[in-house]
């Protein structure tokens, strides 16, 4: 926890929402964990943004990394993107605290947005996608250092029009953008082969930058399936989380889609009290669904 909280709240400015300390039977009786499993627990955002927390938890007795020795192409959850302003003088910075990036800085244009990027590896093989916006338009809120996260939540999956739909049907996201993008450009920013294709869809809310969820496909290059590792206590990331209005019909609209809920009852864990429930999306993200009392 040490090493994340002087990432993320040192380094990139982001904000304690709550912290629990010592077993959490409630989150114990969500993950199907022992509660003294847990030994430390973080939640944070960025000043003044309402979505995209990041959940940290410490485990007493962690499995490897889900992402370890992975291919860029593995299909799971694979970055946290995080916004910033004035990408090279940052990038400094961070150097300066002892961090280094993949490659140097890229930019590209993509449906007529300019951007920068640099992909920083992280704590427990968690890879980081800083991104700035040159473009008009894309105001946020950020942190005193300058960043903004969880803007986007990447996953690499089979197909992106399947995963796109579950994503607008069952959560009522909008897609905000899809592109095929290819390149020397992407191929350096995400460290593919020469002549990779990737097919990308932005799902969420226009007026929102936080909280997305970007879908990556790799034509033709199919990797390992890494969903499956992603299962507590492994460590990296292992699954997202939707705050809704209503579980019934979420569950109604998931069912509909022949997607399996389990019904969890109420929890009363770091980021909400309510009912919750489990569910797949179709590429294999685990996905936890709560209804706040």
């Amino acid at each position: 926890m040490a090493s994340a909280e002087k990432l993320w709240v040192k380094a990139l400015g982001l904000e304690i929402v709550d912290r629990r300390q010592g077993p959490d039977p409630e989150l114990g009786k969500l993950w199907g964990l022992p509660a003294d499993q847990f030994a430390n627990q973080v939640l944070l955002r960025t000043p003044g943004a309402e979505t995209g927390q990041l959940h940290f938890v410490q485990f007493r007795e962690p499995d490897e990394p889900v992402r370890k020795g992975a291919a860029p192409t593995d299909l799971g959850a694979k970055n946290i993107d995080v916004n910033c302003t004035d990408m090279p003088e940052l990038a400094e910075k961070l150097r300066g605290a002892g961090y280094s990036f993949r490659s140097d800085i890229a930019e590209y244009e993509v449906g007529g947005i300019h951007a920068r990027e640099v992909q920083m590896p992280g704590h427990d093989e968690v890879n980081i996608v800083f991104i700035e916006i040159l473009s008009q338009g894309f105001e946020v809120n950020y942190s005193p250092q300058g960043f903004a996260a969880l803007t986007s939540f990447v996953v690499i999956v089979p197909g992106t029009l399947i995963e796109s739909r579950f994503y607008q049907d069952v959560f009522g996201y909008d897609e905000i953008m899809h592109h095929r993008i290819t390149g020397p450009g992407i191929e350096e920013a995400a460290g593919l082969p020469k002549g990779t294709a990737l097919d990308m869809r932005l799902c969420g809310s226009e007026d929102n930058l936080f909280g997305r969820m970007e879908l990556i496909e790799y034509e033709g290059l199919l990797g390992e399936n890494r969903f499956r590792r992603a299962v507590p206590p492994a460590t990296g990331i292992l699954r997202c989380g939707f705050i809704v209005e209503s579980l019934d019909d979420v569950v109604t609209r998931a069912s509909g889609m022949s997607i399996d809920v389990k019904h969890s009852g109420d929890v009363d864990a770091i980021f909400g009290n309510g009912a919750m429930a489990l569910l797949n999306s179709p590429a294999g993200l685990q996905i936890e669904v709560l209804q706040q009392r």
